[in-house]
């Protein structure tokens, strides 16, 4: 039997037969260019949506979030394309309402033939790309989160170091994964870890994570792999394996105001650094970023220096405390 084709010549299609639709996110796209041809789009407004949407595929896919249109939500575009493509790419404002334009577009055309019954895209506002949502964990979730794991099996104290490591860190869950048992300096209380575009850098962790590092080492014991984090049969953990687990322990802790991710605790180590008088400059270096832009908005969102100053400068306290005003 062949396979069914995505572009649909009908306005809309039925519940019942949008089901046998082919949702897949490179033959939507096949089907969305053929309708923009069809309709004499030129060649350039063709690339455009092309280049746009091969790289919500690509972002997602890194990731591991599904691509398929009818398991995208507005979620999942939130959080794995804007505010992924904020942080972690470190694109600009422009680029991104560029690409959102696209996608928008191209998922209101999924849903006027019937692939999904509404657009993922429909509440997402274009300038949403300016203020990026910023979740973090409170200090008693944290405090929950790593009081799942089960310490007394292998996968419970490597889960449970995964989490002390993505909170003392900082850092991205890519780099997680590719932290070799080598990159772990113990002399010096630092990992060696490689960053975007090969950017290698030394990132400092503190004596108690360094206790649960050491213990966790002796318990994973010689492998054939080389990777810090392993799985039973010692093959190296991928990001969906680790974004699994930690999706888990967020279940078990009750934790449904927040999504319980690696971004999210790299987040949580932003805001409680910043709250604990770390310096902007450390702190970029740290986190990997190549300019101070996602530095500033963590301090903007963060920092309680304005509200501290505010009450030392405040014309009205100031008035009453020195004139003693009634």
């Amino acid at each position: 039997m062949s396979k069914r084709r995505t572009f649909i010549a009908e306005p809309t299609l039925s519940s019942v037969f949008q089901s046998e639709v082919d949702d897949s996110f490179e033959e939507c796209v096949e089907g969305f260019v053929r309708s923009l041809i069809a309709n004499r789009r030129s060649s350039h407004t063709v690339d455009y949506y092309r280049k746009c949407l091969k790289v919500l595929a690509q972002v997602l896919r890194e990731q591991n979030y599904p691509t398929r249109l009818r398991r995208l939500t507005e979620a999942i575009l939130i959080d794995g394309y804007i505010n992924y493509s904020t942080e972690v790419k470190g694109l600009r404002e422009t680029s991104i309402k560029t690409n959102l334009r696209a996608f928008r577009a191209f998922f209101n055309w999924a849903a006027k033939n019937g692939i999904i019954e509404e657009s993922p895209m429909k509440n997402i506002q274009i300038g949403q790309a300016k203020s990026p949502a910023v979740e973090t964990f409170t200090s008693e979730q944290i405090i929950e989160l790593l009081a799942q794991p089960n310490l007394e099996t292998f996968v419970g104290f490597r889960d449970y170091t995964i989490l002390v490591t993505l909170l003392e860190t900082g850092i991205r869950l890519r780099e997680l994964v590719d932290i070799e048992i080598g990159d772990v300096r113990f002399n010096d209380s630092q990992i060696l870890v490689h960053g975007k575009n090969g950017h290698d850098r030394l990132v400092p962790f503190q004596s108690r994570m360094a206790k649960v590092l050491r213990k966790y080492v002796s318990i994973r014991g010689k492998s054939e792999s080389n990777a810090l984090f392993i799985t039973h049969d010692d093959g190296k953990m991928s990001r969906k394996a680790v974004q699994d687990r930690i999706a888990k322990y967020g279940r078990m802790a009750n934790i449904t105001n927040v999504r319980c991710s690696p971004h999210t605790f790299r987040h949580t180590f932003a805001k409680m650094s910043i709250r604990n008088g770390a310096d902007v400059f450390a702190l970029q270096k740290i986190l990997g970023h190549q300019t101070l832009d996602m530095v500033r908005t963590y301090v903007n969102l963060f920092s309680t220096e304005v509200a501290e100053a505010h009450r030392k400068f405040s014309p009205m306290e100031n008035l009453y405390r020195r004139n003693s005003v009634r």
